[in-house]
Parts: C-alpha cells; sequence; structure tokens
C-alpha cells in the first residue's frame, strides 16, 4: 500500500470527530495568525479611528444645521465631502447616534458583510470541489479580511462593503430572475458613481430591462436628493464633481488607478493626464469586452469581477480600499487551481496540460492574495503617499495593486460551463438569437488630535476652499467633507 492510501486509511479511522478537531483548528491558527500579523507586521496601522466615517458625520450634521454640505472640511484637515448628495441623504442616520456609537454600529455591520458576502461566493465553490462548506468559509473569511482593501474600509469606516453588497445583491436577484434586478446596482451608482459601470456590463450582456432599472434608480435617487436639496445638486453635478483636487493628490501612492499609475510614471500630473485619455479607454473596452466573454461563456461572477476591477482603473482616483474585486478574483484563481475548467481560449491551450492550468491558477492567486495581504506598495511608500525617491523602478512599485488589476483583466479566465453546472448555476436572462451563451452566477450564499494625525499621514491636499473650526452639534468641524 503505497504512502497516499496509508494516510487515506489513518484519516478515515481517526473518525469525523478527530477531523472537525483538526480544521477548527487550523481555523483557528489563521485567525489569530492573522490578528499576529496585522498587530505586529503589516506596514498598516489595523485602525485608523473610522476617520472617513466621522467626515461623513460630520458633513451630514453640518447639512443639517443649515450650510452647505461641500464646505464642510473634518476639524483643522482638508478633508471634506465628495460623494453624490443622494449619498448624503443615505448618511443621515449617522447623525442620530454618538460618534462612538458609529464607529461602533459602522464596525458591526462591515464585518458582517464580510462574513455575508464571503460566504455567498465560497459556498458554491466549496459545495463543487466537496469541501466542508463552514470551514471553507471560516478559513477565507480571515484571508478576504487580510486584503487591503477589506480591512482598510472597516479601518476608515469607509462605505465599499455595502456597495459591494447592492450590486451582489443585483447578481442574485438576476439570478432569480426578480423584476426588482438592477436596483441595487442603480443605487450604488446613486451614492457613488463608480458603480454605474455594471449597469453598461447589464447593456453589453443584452439586459435592457434591467439595465432600465438601473438607470431608472439611479435617476430616481438623484432626484430625490435635488428635491431635498436642489442647491446642493447643482453645486455638485456642476463644479465639485470635477474638482477632483478635493479628493487627494493624484500622484500619491494611495491612488491605484490608471491615473494615478501614469502620473507616478510621468512624475506630474498633467504629463500623466494627457496619457490617461487614450490608457483609459483602452483599458475600458479590453475590461469590457473580457466582462462579456466571460458571461457569454456562462460564468457571471467573472464577468461582474471584471467589471469591478475595469471601474475601479479607470476611474480617475481609487484609493487601495476601494480595490474589493480583486477579493472574488482571487476565489476564482482558487476555485480554478483545485480543479474547475477554463473556458477562456487562451488558457484552454493547456487544457491537455492540467498541471500547468493548476500551477498557473494557484500561481496567480498566491500572487494576488501577497501582493494586497502583504501591503507591498506600502512598504516602499509613506503612509501620506509620497515615497523616498522617484524613477520608474520606485513608480512601478508604488504602482504593485494597478499592475496586478491589469494584469487580472487580462489573464482572470471564466471558468468552463460543465465546471460550473456542477454546483446548479441558475441561468441569468435569455441569450441572444443565434448565441448559446447563457449566464449563470455563483449564487451562494477618536479625538481631534487623532483626526490631524490621520489627516497628516494621508497628506496636504494641494487645494482648500475652506476650512470651518468646530461648530456646536459634532463636537468638531464642520463643513462639506468626504475623506477618499
Amino acid at each position: 500500500m503505497g504512502t497516499a492510501s496509508v494516510q487515506r486509511a489513518a484519516w478515515h479511522r481517526w473518525g469525523s470527530g478527530g477531523r472537525v478537531a483538526l480544521l477548527v483548528a487550523a481555523a483557528c491558527a489563521l485567525l489569530v495568525s492573522v490578528g499576529l500579523y496585522m498587530v505586529h507586521l503589516s506596514p498598516l496601522h489595523a485602525w485608523h479611528g473610522a476617520f472617513d466615517l466621522k467626515v461623513y458625520r460630520g458633513a451630514v450634521i453640518w447639512w443639517l444645521d443649515g450650510n452647505p454640505l461641500y464646505s464642510f472640511h473634518r476639524n483643522a484637515t482638508p478633508y471634506g465631502f465628495t460623494y453624490p448628495p443622494f449619498a448624503a441623504l443615505t448618511m443621515l442616520p449617522l447623525s442620530w447616534v454618538s460618534e462612538l456609537r458609529a464607529q461602533v454600529l459602522s464596525v458591526i455591520a462591515s464585518s458582517l458583510l464580510v462574513v455575508v458576502t464571503t460566504w455567498w461566493l465560497v459556498s458554491p465553490v466549496a459545495a463543487r470541489h466537496s469541501w466542508p462548506r463552514w470551514f471553507a468559509v471560516a478559513i477565507a473569511v480571515p484571508l478576504a479580511y487580510l486584503m487591503e482593501p477589506v480591512r482598510e474600509t472597516i479601518a476608515y469606516g469607509q462605505v465599499n462593503l455595502f456597495l459591494v453588497a447592492l450590486v451582489l445583491l443585483d447578481m442574485a436577484a438576476l439570478a432569480r430572475g426578480s423584476r426588482f434586478a438592477g436596483v441595487g446596482i442603480g443605487l450604488a451608482a446613486a451614492i457613488k458613481l463608480t458603480p454605474g459601470l455594471f449597469i453598461l456590463y447589464l447593456v453589453l450582456t443584452g439586459r435592457w430591462r434591467q439595465a432600465g432599472v438601473a438607470m431608472g434608480t439611479f435617476l430616481a435617487a438623484t432626484l430625490a436628493a435635488f428635491a431635498v436639496g436642489p442647491g446642493t445638486s447643482v453645486q455638485f453635478w456642476t463644479r465639485t464633481l470635477f474638482q477632483t483636487e478635493r479628493i487627494g493628490r493624484l500622484g500619491s501612492a494611495d491612488n491605484q488607478s490608471v491615473l494615478g499609475l501614469l502620473t507616478r510614471l510621468a512624475g506630474s500630473a498633467s504629463w500623466g493626464g494627457r496619457l490617461w485619455v487614450v490608457a483609459v479607454l483602452a483599458v475600458l473596452v479590453v475590461g469590457m469586452v473580457r466582462a462579456r466573454q466571460a458571461w457569454r461563456r456562462g460564468d457571471e461572477l467573472v464577468g461582474i469581477t471584471l467589471t469591478g476591477l475595469t471601474s475601479c482603473l479607470v476611474s480617475p482616483i481609487s484609493w487601495t480600499h476601494h480595490l474589493y474585486w480583486i477579493v472574488p478574483a482571487a476565489l476564482v484563481l482558487v476555485d480554478i487551481a483545485a480543479g474547475a475548467g477554463v473556458a477562456e481560449s487562451a488558457w484552454s491551450r493547456l487544457r491537455d496540460r492540467p498541471r500547468a492550468v493548476v500551477a498557473l491558477a494557484g500561481g496567480l492567486a498566491l500572487i494576488v492574495m501577497a501582493v494586497f495581504g502583504l501591503s507591498v506598495v506600502w512598504l516602499l511608500a509613506h503612509f501620506d503617499g509620497s515615497f523616498p525617491r522617484h524613477g520608474v523602478l520606485m513608480a512601478l512599485g508604488t504602482s504593485a495593486y494597478a499592475l496586478t488589476m491589469l494584469a487580472l483583466l487580462v489573464l482572470l479566465p471564466a471558468r468552463g460551463r460543465d465546471d460550473m453546472r456542477s454546483t446548479l448555476p441558475v441561468r441569468v436572462g435569455q441569450p441572444r438569437a443565434g448565441a448559446d451563451a447563457r449566464s449563470v452566477v455563483d449564487a451562494g450564499p477618536a479625538s481631534d488630535e487623532g483626526d490631524l494625525a490621520v489627516a497628516a499621514d494621508r497628506g496636504p491636499l494641494p487645494h482648500l476652499d475652506a476650512v470651518v473650526e468646530d461648530g456646536p452639534g459634532d463636537g468638531g468641524s464642520r463643513a462639506d467633507a468626504n475623506a477618499r
């Protein structure tokens, strides 16, 4: 009897109780390891005092006091509210609770969303490979948290996980054939414009009704905000939207968009901006064509993941906590490394070499998790986004996240239709006439001094319209703000 057979026999003799104990121990060990890494080894702090949440709360209280929303700045920092007016409406409940309670609620809600979205994504993969579902989720949740976009979202009290949840809810609604499919994407776009690219994805995949629902929801939400504050809406859509200097420095290492990459390479925002239009159009075309191809090959998760990555790359500013879509990208690669087939023409050349497919997918998954899990950009850059020296190598090193997303945009494959059927994918929409494609979805389940310290770490903004000192109501400054 071979060594492998002996090991399998010993495993079965040990009994289910022993196996469960071992799996629980492994999950606990991973959780402790992630915690120790974040506290002692990570180049980033595990907690930023929910700075952005403080900005949101201060801005809506300032607005309720009758002041212009977009003149708010948090205490003596230059950070103000930058989202559309509808986002401020959704954040009004923050004014009903204290700052501390708002932080606690934000951490609880964001943590629950990490667990729920990870379960939704991982469950069908676990079922496909006959892994214990609870164990797969228990392993995946700490790894998802380890990814910089997730932990930075929680540390800053950001809204990104809520927007991701709205998009994934729409994907589930599409799978069920719900007439409300598109509402989540429309709401997400009304809160923060970049999810609007998912409307284009719906159009390109022939789901015109759902795209119409998404666009109608976006317009209804935007008009509702106009009805509440017409002056605020006019200011945002005619002036504030185009003032990217309110958000941060384009060349900061924190900005991992194509524009940020080009600005660092060119050494100036003016030269980077000249190249950006051509580059961003190329990225948009490649990303959306590949997203549509993934849908036609039956892999909706890869379709929406590629769309999400494209939205991060083409946006003028994409902070590191915006880059959530690397999480499902890594999961897809793990799925392929575990044996799921690929439908991508470039990868299909390796069909007769399954070990090569496993090695390639596994290697890419490890690279993605290492780059974002170890926060490699911040091994080179200072926390305020600056870096010790200039040059092409430093520009490329501090653009590691953007380069990784560009690589995923080209290399992330759609999985094979037969493998997707093994987890009973649900048909989404109708294929176009003459096409055999059908859509499937992997359905599954501080103080003011602290504010100034975080703002100092982030570095100064090049433009500041107004700084409003502390006023009554929030115990801090009031003026229009939205950090990052």
